[in-house]
């Protein structure tokens, strides 16, 4: 099987400002090891896909933080606008058809954290394999906790695999739930997390995208006549002025009937904000996960990442300081969700702009 992957490096990381900014957003810094997130996905499937049968899809303004982390330009794909994951998806479909017409294509975001390598493979692989039977496939992993921040996908008889590792009919996706409906889909073992992550042979997406985006497939193939050739860019931008902002979920796996799901085996963390870290480093026995020069006295529970300077914390608890460059956050860990409304605030304001 000639498998390739497909390499999703959009998006700001806002919600780990202010290491995380406009210029260097989180799947480009170090936040999770000495690597980037970026270097560490790549890594982590080069098995399977070695350089060569990796393609990143960035947007145009990251052109720089992609030729400085050493991506060769004839694997990184820009887009010239932000459309969620549809859109790019599709876009790397139709260069990936234009280059191997029977390949399958690994759908990963640069952003999640994933530290079993072994057993993510071994998912991989039997993902893989039901891709091969026309199936386009979802990652499920196994809630550890009722989270009200991830999507869900409930799955039904098995398809595939053994043991922890099983494939599974989908019988549906549900969006974000409230707290009691988390619980309850933790409680019944039916529900697994909706990781983001996907394998599907490119003819078969393609199918799914003539099926429910016709009119973007239309584009897509238009654009696709043009790849190669001195038009390429101005049918790029031709494609996104008109393509539709909707993520991969919505516009094709909510609505296909030929949808599976792989049980997942390993550990796997979309780390969206600062809280994270608790999950990912020791903590104190008070509870305090602390990153640089960092004294805490009577304080519980608090989390501190810091890259110069010192931090002292006295009689406070669920606390996140973050403090980068020139940059510091404080907030109680409760609210850290909210920082893209502070964000909002900055760049309202003439000088708070310059910080994002």
């Amino acid at each position: 099987m000639r498998l390739y992957a497909v390499i999703l490096c959009g998006g700001r990381g806002e919600r780990f400002w202010p290491k995380s900014r406009r210029g260097l957003p989180k799947q480009f810094i170090r936040l999770f090891g000495p690597k980037s997130l970026t270097e560490q996905t790549s890594e982590r499937i080069a098995p399977l896909c070695p350089a060569g049968r990796q393609l990143f899809v960035a947007p145009a303004e990251f052109s720089g933080l992609m030729r400085r982390a050493g991506y060769r330009r004839q694997n990184v794909i820009y887009e010239p606008a932000g459309r969620n994951t549809a859109p790019a998806i599709g876009l790397a479909a139709a260069c990936l058809h234009r280059r191997d017409p029977e390949a399958t294509m690994v759908v990963l975001p640069a952003d999640h954290l994933i530290e079993d390598r072994r057993a993510f493979l071994a998912a991989v692989r039997l993902a893989a394999g039901l891709a091969g039977s026309g199936k386009l496939v979802t990652f499920g992993v196994m809630p550890t906790r009722p989270d009200t921040g991830y999507g869900y996908v409930q799955v039904g008889k098995r398809i595939a695999g053994r043991g922890r590792l099983t494939g599974h009919d989908v019988l549906g996706f549900r969006e974000k739930p409230d707290s009691a409906t988390a619980k309850r889909y933790v409680a019944s073992g039916d529900y697994l997390w909706n990781s983001g992550m996907f394998v599907w042979r490119v003819a078969d997406i393609l199918e799914a995208f003539r099926r429910f985006m016709p009119g973007f497939l239309a584009a897509l193939a238009r654009f696709g006549r043009h790849i190669g050739g001195s038009s390429e860019q101005a049918e790029l931008a031709r494609l996104y002025r008109a393509a539709p902002s909707i993520s991969i979920d919505y516009a094709v796996m909510e609505k296909a009937d030929n949808v599976a799901a792989v049980r997942a085996g390993f550990d796997w963390d979309d780390v969206g904000s600062w809280p994270a870290l608790a999950r990912h480093f020791p903590a104190d026995r008070q509870g305090n996960v602390l990153r640089g020069d960092c004294f805490a006295l009577d304080s519980t529970r608090c989390i501190v990442d810091s890259d110069q300077g010192v931090v002292g914390l006295l009689g406070v608890s669920d606390l996140v300081v973050v403090r980068s460059g020139d940059a510091l956050l404080v907030a109680r860990a409760p609210d850290v969700g909210r920082v893209k409304e502070l964000l909002k605030l900055m760049a309202a304001g003439r000088g708070g702009r310059s910080y994002l």
